[in-house]
């Protein structure tokens, strides 16, 4: 039979091993791929200043009578703030209301102005600020530690630049603004915390919505309120939309249930961004009577010193 040559073919369970093999290395190299740019990219998950109008300013509205400032940061930024008196210094109560907003926009926004000028009506004064690369504050890095820096520099300013008692300052935090607003609250001394649409930790909040990565692992930005609520002890209001879309509310509730008295827990109806707007009956009643039951006496509110 010579001239002729047997053909051998190769075995059958390894071909099929192969076609696992490609397929499982592709996923695996995707994977992989996936978490490098998470991590790469982490800080672009977090923040957002060039959306919702990015650095764009808006104009005040005559009404809210603003008097914008530039202060210096602890590391030496220029941070743009307004200053919004309370609507009628007839009932003023004598408090501050010190904002940390969320992780997008500026604070000269229509719907920040719309807030700040029912709020004003509460009888209590408003220090907003942007945060380092918000609105007109300078540019410079961007990280948790640096808004920390950020909000402190603003609170040193309202203290002892402009004399305003630590007692008579409500630290608000909205979104990722609870987790700077949290932090503040552990290191000062103030009247009262208000926490909207807050959550346990950043970690936290990217694993519920990345289940199938290690999120823990990778997040370098934690702003982990859950570590150090439980060392505040000044009173504590929590608000939180149960249709929040962004932040869901059960994180909310968790912040709430970790956090020692006083405290107090107020369910809202209208989103993430929009409750003030949408429950606006429940929601300034609720910091009303806060902002209140804080006060000792109820007293003219004095205007900021020059």
């Amino acid at each position: 039979m010579s001239g002729f040559h047997e053909r051998v073919n190769p075995p059958a369970s390894r071909s099929r091993l192969w076609l696992l093999i490609v397929p499982l290395g592709v996923a695996v190299g995707g994977y992989l791929a996936a978490m490098a740019y998470m991590k790469v990219n982490e800080r672009s998950f977090v923040y957002h200043p060039d959306v919702y109008g990015g650095r764009g300013m808006v104009a005040p509205a005559a009404d809210l009578h603003v008097t914008a400032a530039r202060i210096r940061s602890i590391d030496s930024l220029e941070l743009s703030t307004w200053t919004i008196p309370p609507a009628d210094s007839a009932t003023a109560l004598g408090y501050w209301v010190l904002v940390n907003h969320g992780n997008a926009g500026n604070i000269s926004l229509d719907l920040r102005q719309q807030w700040s000028r029912a709020l004003a009506a509460q009888g209590v004064g408003i220090v907003s600020y942007d945060y380092r690369s918000y609105g007109v504050s300078d540019d410079g890095p961007l990280d948790e530690e640096a808004l920390y820096r950020d909000a402190q520099s603003v609170y040193d300013w309202m203290v002892r630049v402009k004399g305003i008692d630590p007692q008579h300052v409500i630290i608000y935090g909205h979104s990722l603004g609870s987790g700077v607003a949290t932090h503040l609250a552990a290191n000062v001394e103030a009247g009262g915390l208000i926490l909207e649409g807050a959550f346990t930790s950043i970690p936290d909040v990217g694993a519920a919505r990345y289940p199938w990565m290690p999120i823990r692992l990778l997040s370098g930005e934690r702003f982990a309120s859950v570590e150090r609520i439980d060392s505040i002890a000044m009173p504590k209001l929590f608000m939180h939309a149960s249709d929040d879309g962004a932040i869901p509310f059960e994180f909310g509730k968790r912040l709430f249930d970790a956090a020692p008295a006083p405290k107090e827990f107020v369910t809202l109806t209208g989103g993430h961004d929009r409750a003030f707007a949408a429950d606006s009956a429940t929601y300034f009643t609720a910091i009303g009577k806060f902002v209140r039951r804080v006060a000792s006496v109820d007293v003219e509110s004095p205007a900021l010193p020059d």
